[in-house]
């Protein structure tokens, strides 16, 4: 039986949520209770239930199935699944060091410069460039940079710089010398990559990149499980690469475009269009016209250095990996401590698989069998 929840603060940090990721949960029950989008009895029989709204109907959620997905309310009760070496891949540019010099190096994009606070930086891949005069010798050799804050989520910030036939170009539209030196000074945090393009076929669908989210837990720090993953290619663009790969659909027209991914073949398909208050089943890509579905290319290379990668941060038990690939094969966009869980479940309900099950239900178990004192430090634990 589906337990009813408390979506108070007090009541959820007695069952052992965080504040942190209770204030977050909390926020996001308000937001969808002030939003028009959503049928106002169908969203608090979801939010009595711990989901989101979007979740529900993403899920087509019913008394008959509830119990087959892991609610929202567990799923940000259960943070923080991996120990402090999350630090380890919680941005992009510590991630980037950690495996510099290793075999995983050449599935990362290749990064050029990071805007401290005090400047301009050089990274591993500036090729002796320094300072802001050397930061547009590589940009205008390279042709573009993605532009990236170092620690953001849902692929908030992104835009790109480029140089094409002796003019500079700021999210592809011509600029200046000097609006590019402007964007770096008002950009602090923010890191300058190689820029991604999609191939090896994915192209025909979208011609901006797109995300295969790949889910592993690896409790024992020694035997890795690809647990779930799902593909999403961009919407909302048309075409244009120097915009964001997703938007949150919590606006009316707004969607995602994903597609189920099987994780012995590398097979992709059954493409649905997700809105905050319904679901498209089968439709091909909403701007290009091409049916989404065929084999993920390299999947197998994909597969074995994800699952080698996970031996060696193996004290980071639990990892959503942001995947695409390129002409020069697969590559890490980056690597999330806490994944989110809808689109995972969209294919793949958690209660409903065996490896996910027990995995999470171990974890909840644990969280119900501490003592105050065990709870009250978990409480404060904000990082």
């Amino acid at each position: 039986m589906v337990k009813l929840v408390n979506n108070t603060m007090d009541a959820m940090l007695a069952d052992g949520f965080t504040r942190r990721m209770g204030q977050e949960y909390l926020d996001a029950i308000a937001k969808e209770d002030a939003s028009d989008l959503f049928d106002p009895a169908y969203r608090d029989w979801a939010h009595e239930r711990g989901f989101f709204a979007e979740s529900a109907y993403a899920f087509h959620l019913s008394d008959s199935n509830v119990a087959d997905y892991m609610s929202d309310y567990d799923y940000y009760r259960v943070w923080p699944l991996n120990n402090w070496q999350r630090i380890w891949i919680n941005d992009k540019l510590t991630l980037k060091y950690m495996l510099s010099g290793t075999e995983f190096d050449r599935y990362l994009p290749r990064y050029y410069f990071y805007a401290a606070s005090d400047g301009l930086k050089p990274l591993l891949d500036a090729e002796g460039h320094e300072g802001m005069d050397g930061f547009l010798a590589l940009l205008r050799e390279k042709g573009e940079f993605a532009c990236k804050p170092a620690n953001a989520e849902l692929a908030m910030g992104f835009h790109k710089l480029g140089y094409s036939n002796g003019t500079y170009l700021v999210d592809n539209q011509p600029a200046t010398e000097q609006d590019v030196r402007d964007y770096v000074a008002n950009h602090t945090n923010d890191i300058f990559t190689e820029f991604l393009h999609p191939g090896m076929g994915t192209e025909r669908i979208s011609p901006v990149i797109h995300t295969l989210r790949v889910l592993t837990v690896n409790p024992t720090a020694a035997d890795p499980t690809i647990a779930a993953a799902y593909l999403r290619f961009a919407t909302g663009v048309d075409g244009n690469d120097a915009k964001a790969n997703y938007f949150p659909p919590d606006r009316a027209g707004v969607c995602s475009f994903n597609c189920g991914f099987d994780l012995e073949t590398g097979a992709f398909g059954n493409s649905r269009l997700v809105y905050a208050n319904q679901v498209v089943d089968d439709e091909p890509h909403p701007e290009t016209g091409v049916m989404a579905e065929g084999i993920w290319p390299c999947w197998d290379e994909t597969r074995t250095m994800i699952e080698a990668l996970c031996r060696r941060l193996g004290l980071v038990e639990y990892m959503g990996f942001d995947m695409s690939v390129t002409a020069e094969g697969p590559k890490i966009m980056e690597i999330n401590s806490h994944s989110g869980s809808k689109y995972l479940q969209l294919y793949r309900p958690f209660w409903a698989d065996e490896t996910l099950s027990h995995y999470f239900g171990e974890k909840l178990a644990q969280i119900d069998g501490m003592s105050d004192a065990e709870r009250a430090r978990r409480n404060a634990v904000m990082r």
